[in-house]
């Protein structure tokens, strides 16, 4: 590890001051490298500008040489009387001899009017019908003569037009002349370039060379051809691939183009740019081999006083307390040395006050949970029993909030000197929370320490004098035997915290752990943990409860019951596990799963002919929730009878946690069409004038007035008054609990409209309630008459 660790530091080393000069010299390369491409594109574009010059210079110097050419011909007697002659063949046979004279390709003979008068043999076909004759004759016309370059067939030719005039005579003498290699030779022995002649149709890919391309193969014609062709313009200069071109536009906007190219060959051009382009490279390689033998050196004198400091460094950072190095080196170095130095001093000091914070409470001074923990895990590590009490301020967190969190902080410096002071010489003390303090003692009988911890209560509720502010605490006080109330830390902490709850319910000065609370922990926590597997794996199940018409006996509702019968312990009732649903945020799961699963129950004992409504429980925390319409509509979706068959039970208590949240979500819940009734009424502390406001229909008196209404006057003085009271509201009403005859003769007279029991049927599975309505079918007759020789 060592090795490697110098090794990496001088590898970094050098690498860094080889990476800055690279970076320098590569820079500077680059940018010499780009000065000499620039400089030699310029020399080639200087070179082409001036073969551009000198194509020009030829090409009107041969213009002049070839007129003069022709003007002794058609001063030449013998020519102007054949052609006055005007026999055709003798004026042929003298044109032919004058073009041969002059070094003419063709020549050609036209009258006045423009109508070929003679011509020689070489006279392309195209060139009687083309329009570059009437132009011709206009401007010779205009200025006594004309030249023009054109294309005919595969050949370029610089046509010139002279008059041919004696006494009753005018003609016109126009004589083509090829612009073959010998023109271009010349051109490119003067320019220093390669020279040709190129005619172009104007459309892409279409082009032809006039004149012999000499070193130029096929596939670097074509692809100048395609470089030209992604340009626009007359005169251009050209970089492609393999050449610098200059191109020169003969014609005009004529069609077929006749162009003159200059070319430079690319890689002939740029050789010697590439040999200073070799020699720049090895010259910045040569520096970067030099770079590197020096940083090596440097870093081999620097790296041994670093790596002594750095393993300086690592042995504090080990926490050990080497004596620092001696080094030669000054500077830098030597003032890290005294810095490393000084860190390891105030290191120390910093580890006190580290290891002291993470010991004690910033408050009070007194040891924390975690000091107190480790103090516990002692004593059961070396099997010693100990008596544990734990205190909490009931009230610390009013006092923050009304009287601020300084004066807050002083009241728990007042209490942990009180329980300083209180607490036997030998006792632990700590304070392991915001307004909680643990205290270990040896291990006393029950009494005693009920006592002592009553008598720590007292002192610690006694009037406190803070700010010269009299001030009064109240607190709760638990206590614990160890080992025989709890066997680990784990243990104490949670069957601290469930004694801490039953003194809050309690009220008890002093409150011990009783056997079993933990367990009833335990089990609240795996049904929480299984009920989220029981709705996900549908193991929970639903039963159906009949609610009958009390006029008629008829059968025309269900309420739907959840059951959870558990894998381990069996039977869990439904108060218990929708109680630890709401506390555990898992009810809204619950619910959705409960309206999925009584919408698919009813679908089906709709399809079976049993057309019936139903009645389904809804929590608190669902009133609570926006979406709850939303959620039951997307349920019920398929609903087969009218949706007020539907009816959503709250209780009393549900609807006054949140009256206006819950009250939007009835009003929602109202507007799809649904019934909605107060369940367990009478058990509640809804007002009347809430009541009369709320969106609902019906209105379900608590089961527990209707158990035995048949022997308790004071049952049936509340309920007749609650029927009367409901329908005074305009509300239908539910009686659940019927269990007799006698009682569902009672609510019938009275005007109870709907009645559920055990007298009547008791929870049945979906598929059962078939064979239920038949049953009820039966007895419809003995219902309606039920308690009538009674009554």
């Amino acid at each position: 590890m060592a090795v490697a660790s110098r090794i990496g530091f001088r590898g970094r080393l050098v690498t860094v001051m080889v990476t800055m000069v690279a970076i320098v010299s590569l820079s500077i390369g680059a940018l010499l490298m780009l000065y000499l491409f620039e400089d030699e594109k310029v020399r080639a574009l200087e070179q082409l500008s001036l073969g551009e010059r000198v194509a020009e210079e030829v090409l009107e110097r041969r213009t002049s040489l070839i007129l003069s050419r022709l003007d002794v011909v058609v001063r030449d007697f013998g020519f102007r009387s054949a052609v006055a002659s005007g026999d055709r063949a003798t004026t042929d046979s003298a044109l032919t001899n004058q073009a041969r004279r002059v070094n003419a390709d063709f020549a050609v003979l036209l009258g006045s009017d423009g109508h070929i008068l003679a011509d020689t043999d070489g006279l392309p076909d195209a060139f009687a019908n083309s329009p570059l004759v009437t132009e011709m004759l206009s401007k010779a016309r205009q200025t006594g003569f004309a030249s023009q370059m054109s294309v005919f067939g595969a050949d370029g030719f610089e046509l010139l037009t002279i008059p041919v005039e004696a006494p009753g005579l005018r003609a016109w003498l126009i004589a083509g002349f090829n612009l073959n290699n010998d023109l271009t030779d010349i051109i490119g022995r003067l320019s220093g370039t390669e020279v040709l002649f190129r005619a172009s149709s104007g459309e892409e890919g279409s082009y032809q060379i006039l004149t012999d391309p000499g070193s130029i193969n096929a596939s670097r014609l074509d692809e100048l051809n395609n470089a030209m062709a992604r340009t626009s313009g007359e005169d251009q200069f050209l970089e492609s691939t393999h050449y610098f071109t200059r191109i020169i536009s003969l014609t005009g906007d004529e069609t077929p183009a006749l162009q003159l190219l200059l070319l430079i060959n690319r890689e002939a051009r740029l050789s010697n740019y590439y040999e200073r382009a070799v020699e720049i490279l090895t010259l910045v390689s040569a520096v970067l081999v030099l770079a590197a033998l020096i940083a090596l050196i440097i870093a081999r004198n620097m790296g041994q006083p670093v790596l002594q400091l750095a393993d300086y460094a690592k042995a504090i950072g080990d926490g050990h307390t080497p004596a620092p190095p001696r080094i030669r080196a000054g500077g830098e170095l030597a003032e890290l040395r005294r810095a490393l130095g000084d860190m390891l001093s105030k290191l120390r000091d910093r580890e006190e006050q580290i290891h002291y914070a993470a010991s004690h409470d910033e408050i009070t001074g007194l040891p924390n949970r975690n000091a107190f923990l480790s103090r516990l895990r002692e004593q059961f590590d070396n099997h010693r029993p100990c008596s544990l009490m734990g205190l909490r301020l009931n009230d610390i967190s009013d006092v923050n909030d009304t009287l601020g969190l300084e004066f807050g902080d002083k009241v728990l410096q007042a209490v942990s000197a009180r329980l300083e002071e209180a607490l036997p010489g030998s006792s632990a003390l700590a304070r392991t929370g915001g307004a909680e303090f643990l205290m270990m003692t040896g291990l006393q009988p029950q009494s005693e320490l009920d006592k002592l911890a009553t008598r720590i209560s007292e002192i610690v509720e006694s009037p406190l004098f803070i700010d010269n502010t009299p001030f009064s605490l109240r607190c709760t006080m638990v206590t614990l035997q160890l080992p025989q109330d709890a066997i680990d830390t784990d243990q104490v902490r949670r069957r601290l915290n469930l004694t801490f709850e039953q003194a809050h319910k309690s009220r008890l000065p002093v409150t011990h752990y009783q056997p079993g609370q933990d367990e009833n922990h335990l089990r609240e926590l795996q049904l929480i943990s299984d009920l989220h597997h029981a709705i996900a794996s549908n193991g929970l199940h639903m039963n159906y409860q009949p609610k009958l018409d009390m006029a008629s006996a008829g059968f025309h509702q269900a309420e739907a019951l959840v059951r959870w019968i558990h894998p381990d312990l069996g039977f869990i009732s439904p108060e218990e596990f929708i109680f630890l649903a709401e506390q555990s945020g898992q009810i809204t799961e619950l619910t959705r799963h409960i309206l999925r699963r009584v919408a698919n129950d009813a679908g089906k004992w709709h399809a079976a002919g049993l057309n019936i409504g139903v009645a389904i429980n809804l929590s608190a925390l669902d009133l609570t929730r926006p979406e709850l319409a939303k959620e039951v509509a997307e349920a019920f979706s398929q609903w087969q009878l009218p949706m007020s068959s539907i009816t959503l039970e709250v209780t009393e208590s549900a609807l006054m946690e949140e009256p206006e949240t819950a009250f939007e979500t009835l009003r929602r819940l109202r507007q799809l069409g649904v019934t909605l009734s107060v369940d367990d009424f009478g058990t509640g502390y809804s007002s009347l004038s809430q009541l009369r406001n709320l969106p609902v229909q019906e209105l379900k008196i608590d089961k527990s007035f209707v158990l035995r209404l048949n022997t308790e006057p004071q049952d049936q003085l509340i309920v007749r008054s609650t029927i009367d009271m409901a329908h005074g509201l305009g509300l239908r009403v539910v009686a659940e609990g019927i269990e007799n005859a006698e009682s569902w003769a009672l609510l019938r007279d009275w005007g109870c409209e709907i009645g559920q029991g055990y007298f009547l049927s008791r929870p049945v599975a979906a598929g059962d309630l078939k064979e239920t309505e038949q049953s009820l079918t039966d007895r419809q007759q003995e219902l309606r008459y039920a308690g009538e020789t009674t009554s």
